[in-house]
């Protein structure tokens, strides 16, 4: 018997059996392919052995499902079963009358976008079996242009969306309309971004923002307001995530529009990375300002002169060496009352105008993001305002080793800006400050965060942020162990 003569039956049509449209069915529902290619051609063998010439679609379809069910795995086989069957033809509306769908087609119209016949093809398949992966079996023109859209941006960018949507004359843009009626394109990277900040990870979180879009274009509008936006999102965070990352998502979006503004006070001795961790805290939060008490003494520098005021223009760790007469200072070691004494004379010198730059933004009830090395819990800021949440957090590096390495990381990264020579020079007056800030937090009951693993360090503040938050909303509930982990 040829091979040609296979024939696949569903109800009154015939399809000639291929191989590669099996392979690509199988792809669809997880399987790799070289299996996937096992699997199609010893599904094939079977059959023909069997002396059959035809075979019902639905009696491959459970062949399939049971030999991918035993070789990878049974959800795979589920997905599978769920998917629109290979070679079912894809029907699309136009004119209120159906097409089939023509991947050759769609081809020929990405091609002059000048895409090569690879990558037109590329995108062709991934339309198609995307399509073929949730099932579908008819869609309209407009809702395949949407996806072929969407295909092109996630590969080349928006520049090649934009393009495609000139070719086709229509916006294929969603928009989200904003409380105040102001109406802004719809951006997966945005969404993706802000469940992050819950915990899950990028691809998990880019997978969920991909089908809250799709399912925002289901409702058959151009735009959405912003509240069926969230909903969609709580939606499948309860249902693929669990109720606490649903509930963590309400929280951000109260993180992001606070009844009262939120002071988040990140402390910690030179080199430990508070900077950079506060500022992706700050972007994952959707907190626009940011302010380093080094910037705030640096001010205060220009207003006040070293004659005035030597401390203040010393930097942390040697602020006690102001106090020294010059002939004493290639004599005198940084003993730890010395170097404590001149960093908290800088500390206390810093805190009105820290305290003001709070109080500022208490009154603008803007959130705020303030680091540095002389937010010192228990002593500075010294001024609490009940006008605002304030979240306080203490950067640490237990290991010196570790802590010795982030200032030749740093210098790096500030383009040798901030040399290490220097803080090495001075790195037991550095550990001296470490270790008095560290108890002053355990003192205090501010957490101390191990930074020595940023992306840890960031998820933790996170984590203690919307902490806080849950108190001020729920009265005492805290976020699940689990969830941190």
């Amino acid at each position: 018997m040829k091979r040609r003569d296979l024939r696949v039956l569903r109800g009154d049509e015939r399809y000639a059996y291929t191989t590669g449209e099996v392979v690509e069915a199988l792809q669809s529902a997880g399987v790799l392919t070289d299996e996937a290619i096992r699997i199609a051609r010893e599904a094939e063998r079977r059959f023909r052995e069997a002396g059959t010439r035809q075979v019902e679609l639905d009696a491959l379809m459970d062949e399939l499902a049971g030999m991918v069910s035993e070789r990878v795995a049974p959800e795979v086989a589920e997905r599978l079963k769920q998917q629109t069957p290979p070679f079912v033809p894809l029907l699309i509306e136009v004119d209120g009358e159906n097409e089939p769908f023509a991947r050759r087609t769609l081809m020929a119209s990405l091609e002059k976008l000048d895409l090569g016949f690879k990558e037109a093809h590329a995108v062709a398949n991934q339309v198609e079996q995307g399509l073929r992966a949730e099932g579908v079996e008819r869609i309209s023109q407009a809702e395949l242009a949407r996806r072929v859209a969407v295909a092109l941006e996630g590969r080349y960018g928006r520049d090649m969306r934009l393009r495609y949507e000139a070719l086709t004359r229509q916006s294929l843009e969603l928009k989200v309309v904003e409380e105040d009626g102001v109406e802004i394109p719809f951006s997966r990277g945005i969404l993706a971004q802000s469940v992050m900040a819950v915990g899950l990870g990028p691809e998990l979180s880019h997978n969920l923002a991909k089908r809250v879009e799709e399912a925002l274009y289901r409702v058959g509008r151009p735009s959405v307001e912003r509240a069926q936006v969230r909903e969609e999102v709580a939606r499948l965070l309860h249902d693929e995530a669990g109720e606490e990352f649903a509930r963590r998502y309400e929280l951000m979006r109260a993180v992001r529009r606070p009844d009262r503004p939120i002071i988040l006070a990140v402390g910690g001795a030179p080199g430990v990375g508070k900077s950079a961790i506060a500022s992706e805290v700050g972007y994952r939060l959707g907190i626009p300002r940011n302010v380093s008490t080094d910037s705030v003494r640096q001010a205060l520098r220009s207003l006040i002169g070293p004659d005035l005021s030597p401390v203040l223009h010393s930097s942390s760790y040697s602020a006690w060496r102001a106090e020294l007469l010059p002939s004493e200072r290639d004599s005198v070691k940084p003993k730890r009352k010395r170097v404590l004494r001149g960093f908290l004379a800088q500390v206390q010198q810093l805190d009105p105008a820290v305290c003001a730059i709070i109080e500022r933004n208490v009154t603008e009830a803007t959130s705020l993001v303030m680091e540095g090395a002389h937010l010192v819990p228990g002593l500075a800021p010294s001024k609490e305002s009940a006008g605002a949440i304030i979240v306080k957090v203490v950067m640490a590096v237990s290991d010196e080793e570790d802590h010795r390495r982030h200032f030749g990381v740093r210098e790096g990264q500030t383009f040798q800006r901030r040399r290490q020579k220097p803080y090495l020079e001075h790195f037991t007056e550095i550990r001296i400050l470490h270790d008095f800030i560290v108890e002053q937090a355990e003192l205090e009951g501010v957490p101390v965060v191990e930074a020595s693993d940023f992306d840890r360090a960031v998820e933790k503040t996170i984590d203690h942020v919307l902490d806080v938050l849950l108190v001020e909303r729920y009265g005492g509930v805290a976020v699940e162990d689990e969830v941190r982990r």
